[in-house]
């Protein structure tokens, strides 16, 4: 299946017997033509043209269209409501006020993250190869996870392990041009900080329609809290990816050469930004990232290979049915290794 990421403003995007068309400004249609069938989800950034027709018909086909501003900002979402199960989130909303539920949840997403944060930057020993001493305070958040007896206390513990990986994952730009002395947000204040945001954001809202289409809410989880407009169960489900995902892509990105400290601007609050064209640059690089069909998903009992976006569909097969039994060892999050890169 095909999740486009569409970032020039200058092409126009059609529907006619069954197929996706995209035309340039100067209507030449060319060979841009994709079966409608084939495609999963369409993210529209800036001012793309989209028909009436082909709106009309990712509705009628459950095909969610994501639209986000010329600088990466979500706006919102045109998606059909039929996958809606109001029986599963009445179940779903039920489960918050089920304190062991959501403690056992949350211990095993923040393994999960842990795990996969550690595996990362043992992945570049060829970058940089941190002795143990410098990866302990990650281990030792992990070692405390079991014994931990509220949400609360596990997120200190993960608190605690973020300052210590992202102390490491800064040393694998060293001798690059970036500086990165740790995370930072809202706003980002140095480039590889806006990169890490701007992955998050679009991994985040790939999770969100991945919640909806299998019929549960996106706003009630169980490790992070409820909060307007907050969607917390993909807030719950991004935690095993982030890793895995954006921090390798940005690593990847930067040390890729294809990107300076120019292709940023600074505003006078001191928040750093993407320019339009390395944000089309990204979105192409990362949108590779997440749609390749390289990955072997262990945790899933097979041996096939997944892209995210199979791997994310069958993750939340699990979710689901931790919510329809009510237990939470049910929910399968992702563990990677080293050897599926």
């Amino acid at each position: 299946m095909a999740h486009l990421y569409l970032t020039r403003s200058d092409v126009k995007l059609g529907y006619s017997q069954g197929q996706l068309i995209v035309k340039d400004d100067d209507g030449d249609e060319g060979d841009h033509r994709l079966p409608f069938c084939n495609v999963d989800s369409i993210n529209v950034f800036g001012n793309p043209q989209l028909s009436t027709q082909l709106v009309r018909e990712c509705l009628s086909s459950a095909v969610p269209i994501g639209y986000y501003s010329d600088d990466g900002h979500y706006l919102g979402r045109a998606v059909s409501p039929e996958h809606a199960d109001p029986f599963r989130q009445k179940k779903q909303v039920m489960l918050i006020d089920d304190a062991g539920f959501c403690l056992m949840w949350a211990k095993m997403a923040i393994e999960a993250k842990l795990r996969n944060s550690l595996t990362l930057l043992l992945s570049f020993d060829d970058i940089y190869r941190f002795p143990d001493a410098e990866l302990e305070g990650l281990r030792h958040s992990l070692r405390c996870l079991a014994g931990a007896t509220s949400i609360d206390e596990l997120m200190g513990h993960e608190g605690n392990a973020a300052k210590c990986y992202f102390g490491c994952y800064a040393k694998l730009f060293s001798d690059t041009e970036f500086s990165f002395d740790g995370r930072n947000s809202r706003p980002p204040k140095d480039p590889v900080n806006a990169l890490l945001s701007y992955g998050y954001s679009i991994l985040h809202r790939s999770i969100v329609g991945a919640i909806e289409r299998h019929g549960l809410h996106p706003y009630f989880g169980y490790l992070h809290a409820i909060q307007r407009g907050h969607a917390a169960l993909a807030s719950d489900l991004i935690e095993d990816y982030r890793a895995f995902l954006v921090d390798k892509a940005v690593l990847s990105f930067v040390r890729s050469g294809v990107v300076s400290p120019d292709d940023f601007s600074r505003a006078d609050n001191g928040a750093v930004y993407m320019t339009r064209a390395l944000m089309r640059s990204f979105t192409d690089y990362l949108s590779g990232e997440i749609t390749q069909r390289s990955r072997f998903f262990s945790a899933y009992g097979d041996e096939f290979r997944y892209g995210f976006h199979a791997a994310l569909d069958k993750k939340l097969v699990s979710v689901v049915d931790a919510i329809d039994a009510g237990d939470p060892l049910l929910y399968q999050p992702f563990y990677w290794e080293v050897d599926d890169a």
